[in-house]
This record gives C-alpha cells, structure tokens and sequence, in this order.
C-alpha cells in the first residue's frame, strides 16, 4: 500500500468471518477483466493506485468461506437495473438508495460513489485513499465497479473490511435509463477498442485451445494478446533497460549438459520434497502479484491448479485475491507458502505474520531484495497509470509512476539481518530468505538463522545488470560450497573419480565432506523457461526452483485449466531432460553432467 498510515486506524478495526464470493466465468467471459486496466487517465490513476489497498487489508481478516458460484460477473456486469434484496445478512433493513439522490451528490459537499449496486459515502475517505483526493473527486456520484473490481479481492466490500471513514449507504434504486446512462462512466474509444480486440483474440485462441501451447513462451506470446496494455506493462516490465531480465535466462544457456548414454531409462520420477512437503517435480510457483489483472479468478486460478497437479503455491504479498479467498480455496492439507514484506510498522508485521500462521502456511518466504520498487519503465511509460509513492527524486518532476513503485512504500527500508530474531520469535514456520543475490548474503543467512535462500534479483525488476539467481549459484560453489549438500561440493565437469570408473554415473561423496550442523535449503528463481533450465539448477546443487512470470501468463490465457497445463509442460520436459541425460531420479543429478561455457 502506498502508504500505510492512513489506514492504521482501518485496519485495526477490521474482524473475523466476512463472506467470500469469487464468481466462475467461462473462459470467453475473461475479456473485461484484463481488459479494463486502461481506461482514460485520470481514472487509472487512482484505482491503480488503488491496487495497494487490498494487498494489506489482509492483514486482520480472518478465513473465509468461497462460495465460487454465489454472485454474478461483478467485472462485467452493467449499472443494475433493481435491487436484489432489501435485508442484510442479519435480518436488518437495507436502505435503498435512489439514482437521483446518488446524482443529486454531484454538486453538493459530499462524496458517493457505487459499487457493484450498493451506495457509498466516501467523503471522510478522501484524505486517506492511496490514490489521492482527484480520483474520487473525479468520479463523484459514478458506478466506479469497472475500475475496482479487477483490482480488489471480492470481500474487500463486506462491512467487516471497509475502513470506518466509509459509510455503506444502501442498495442503488435505479428508476429509468436515463438515471443508469448518467451513472455509468465515461470510457474512452482507445479503452473500448482495445476491450473488443481482446474478445476477438480470446474467441480466436478458444477455438484451437490450450493444444496450441507447447511451450512456457507460447503462453507468454498468446497472454500479451489477452492483456490489457496496462497489465503487460506490469507483468512484463523489469528495471531499467531489462538486461538482468534478459540474464536471468540467457545464462542458462552457457550451461552445457554431458549426456551418459546406454543407461535404462524406461522409468523416470520427478517428485521430490520441498522444504519437506511433497511435490510431483521440483519446482514451485512463486508469488507474483496481480494476477487479476489478467484473469479474474486471479490468484485462486494458481491454488486450483497447483492442487491438482501436486506442486507448491507461494502466494505473494501483493496478491490481487486476499489470502482468506486463497486458503478457503486449497484442498485438504494442500501446502502453501508466503512471501512477506515486512511492515515498517511493526505491530502490523507482527499480525501478517499472526495471520499467517493461523491460517496454516506451511513456509515464509521473506523477500529482501525490495525495499525500494525498482524503476520499471515500461510499467510506468503505459500511464495507467499509477501514482507513485512520493519521494524527492520524482515530487519535483511530478512525475507519475507505475504501479511497481506504488505497492512498496509501505515496505520497510531498513529491515536488517538482525531483525531476522524478531521475525522468528513470531512463527515456528520456515523462514527462506528471498532475494539473495551474493554468496556473502548467503553466508550471512545461514549465519543469522535462515531456514534457507532463494536465489533471485526479483524477476530483474529490481537492480539491472545485478546478478542471476543461477550465476549466484555458481558464485557459492566457488567461494562457499559448505553451505549445499555434500554430494553438490564436487566441480562440475569431468570428473576424475568417473573417468577412472566410468560405470559409475555419479561420483562418490568425498569422505571429509560434512552436511552442515543443520538443514538450509538452496533454491533459484527467475529466468526458468524450460524443464532444461530446473534439470541444469538442479545438477548445480539447487533443491528445487521457482517460476512466476510464466504461472502468470499461463493463469491469464487459460486459468485452471491454463495453469494445469504449464506443470504438465514443466514435467514433460524436466523427465525428458532427465532421459537424455542418462538418471532416474532427481537424486542422482550431478555437477559432473554440467559444464560451463566461458565467455
């Protein structure tokens, strides 16, 4: 959230038990919801900016209940016609609220706006939206559904989440057409245009199908078709002239595999553990935020599939769903992890934590390469528009920013290694330090307690022309090799012990070899396209890796169904790679069946 002090008093307020819906659409009816991000400006402004409410609003919520099918499309739905009930939940008369007093507001002293058919009086809120005064003042006495609901998880609305400065009024009265057209907002051609190209795309992909995708960037190149400009210029973009993005995969192809042939290879198993849960291959999907700007089952689309394919979900800070619609949605002990960014404020870490525990993750992923959004052109050069946090640099050039920089002021800037003790003292869960990008780092993680790194710069959206998670990996084997596991400490390479006993496929562990005084896990993230990319990690002495760009786009073309697809991609290749390279099993991959090629 841009800047959490505003809500303080919000958030404390917030309690248990609120009612969850999520609506199911076929895949045809996913047009609106990635297609509704750009909009004319001075509307984007705000509701992007807007993204960062709910990525922290989680905080005091409690579990939830998803009930997928209760409520209708509220992305595409039009200004309704009537009210659909005149009591709450509780029995209790609701108000209703005719158009013409919502449009009457207009020239008055007060503020309201509608959403999704119930009337809000945000007047006291003004000062305190993320987003700015002009975004509400701008769309005063508006149906402003179209700019929220892909942005907000779907109980960000019920009475036990809305700060207290917003006053539920009652349920919109519509009495004729001219009342509904004068609600409705006024969106631009470009936006319009642009939401029929994507229908046409999507009715065009949905005739041949998800068989048409036989590979990770073939989601990529059909999900820049189905995305609005704005939520590809935020899933796409990386820092500065993207050459750490381009990295993080380019170096893996400096990795050379040495195939054993002539070795029975019939049978092939690719599960392994992670952090001691178990996983059909050895990769997880991590967090990435705002996947409803792709698709408006979002991040619920990632737990079902995860689920049915037997792999590992980390959900991100900044998820576009709340983790109460996350959890309510994973299958009986289904693990899940969390990325945490922790809170300058410490009381309100001390809750994401208490909450995470409560709701049962299984791993805390704590992401440490962000204190600071790094500058993500290509995010920011779309105008959608969102404000940035302020700061000398860009206050004086009034520049606007890209949603990137928008959702990590409230991160804290001087979070330490010794803060690591805290964040333990909270939870008796895992704690994987994420983003490290040194082998000093990686030392120092061990040093202070860590359960584990991810090597990562961040999806290089971060620090450009910093270091990838793979080229760290090798950095460690040079400098501290104590920290993998004994059989990884060996070079890569030919190696002596098997060229003198060459049926032999994996060399013996050096007997002054020690496993460390405790487990700490080495995992990779960023850059992984192909099942070759994990089999090369994985021979490096990687446990496991993390894809979350490609679960995104996989997610945003086909949902579920989407997501289940790109695991099956994944394990086709990883078993493939695994054939030719002569082994079995995940535990017989070597540093002798890689070499590096040197520039």
């Amino acid at each position: 959230m841009p800047n959490f002090s505003p809500f303080r008093k919000a958030v404390l307020n917030l309690r248990a038990n609120p009612q969850s819906f999520l609506s199911r659409r076929p895949l045809s009816s996913q047009t609106s919801s990635s297609s509704t991000n750009t909009i004319n400006q001075k509307f984007i402004i705000g509701a992007g900016l807007a993204i960062s409410v709910p990525t922290y609003l989680y905080l005091t919520r409690a579990r939830l209940d998803y009930q997928p099918d209760t409520v209708p499309d509220k992305v595409n739905s039009d200004v309704p016609d009537q009210v659909r009930s005149s009591q709450s939940g509780n029995g209790k008369q609701i108000a209703k609220i005719s158009a013409r007093d919502v449009l009457d507001k207009k020239d008055s002293n007060e503020f309201w706006v509608v959403i999704n058919g119930d009337v809000y009086n945000v007047t006291e809120f003004l000062d305190e939206h993320p987003g700015g005064r002009e975004i509400i003042e701008s769309n005063k006495s508006k149906d402003v559904s179209y700019i929220f609901n892909p942005r907000h998880p779907s109980d960000q609305l019920n009475n036990e989440n809305l700060p207290p400065s917003v006053k539920h009024l009652g349920k919109l009265e519509i009495n004729n057409e001219e009342e509904k057209e004068k609600l409705k907002l006024n969106i631009s051609k470009s936006e319009t245009d642009e939401k029929e190209l994507i229908k046409k795309k999507r009715e065009e992909f949905e005739e041949k199908g998800l068989g048409q995708i036989i590979n990770m960037r073939d989601f990529e190149k059909h999900a820049e078709e189905l995305c609005s400009k704005v939520a590809w210029g935020y899933y796409a973009s990386a820092a500065d002239d993207e050459i750490t993005k381009e990295s993080n995969n380019s170096d893996y192809k400096k990795i050379r595999f040495r195939p054993r042939v002539l070795r029975p290879v019939k049978e092939v198993d690719s599960s392994t553990k992670i952090l001691g849960y178990d996983s059909t291959i050895p990769l997880w999907i991590s967090p990435a935020a705002m996947a409803k700007l792709g698709h408006p089952d979002g991040e619920v689309n990632l737990t079902k599939g995860a689920a049915a394919t037997g792999i590992i979900q980390c959900i991100s800070s900044f998820a576009s769903c709340s983790v109460e619609e996350i959890t309510a949605a994973r299958t009986n002990n289904q693990p899940l992890f969390f990325q945490l960014y922790v809170n300058s404020k410490r009381h309100l870490a001390k809750e994401v934590i208490s909450k995470i525990n409560r709701l049962g993750f299984n791993a805390i992923l704590l992401t440490v390469d962000a204190p600071v959004g790094g500058k993500r052109e290509r995010d920011i050069r779309v105008k959608g528009e969102f404000e940035a946090p302020k700061s000398d640099a860009y206050d004086k050039q009034g520049d606007t920013k890209g949603v990137a920089e928008a959702i990590f002021s409230a991160v804290d800037p001087d979070l330490n290694w010794k803060d690591l003790k805290w964040i333990r003292e909270q939870t008796k869960l895992p704690i994987i330090i994420k983003g490290v990008q040194t082998v000093e780092d990686a030392v120092l993680a061990y040093k202070y307690g860590a359960d584990g790194v991810v090597l990562s710069n961040h999806g290089g959206r971060q620090l450009d022309t910093s270091a990838t998670g793979i080229s760290t990996l090798l950095e460690i084997r040079k400098h501290a090799p104590f920290l993998l596991r004994p059989e990884y400490r060996i070079p890569h390479g030919p190696s002596k012990e098997l060229i003198k006993n060459p049926d032999l496929l994996v060399p013996t562990t050096p007997i002054n070899e020690k496993p460390l005084d405790r487990k700490f896990s080495i995992f990779v993230d960023g850059g992984i396209w192909r099942g070759t990319d994990v089999v090369k990690a994985l021979c490096l002495g990687a446990e496991a890796v993390g894809v979350g760009r490609g679960f995104l786009f996989a997610q945003t073309v086909g949902g579920v169904d989407g997501t289940i697809h790109a695991v099956k991609i994944f394990e086709s290749e990883i078993q493939l790679a695994m054939r030719l390279l002569g082994v079995n099993k995940l535990s017989d991959l070597r540093p002798s069946m890689v070499e590096i090629v040197e520039n």
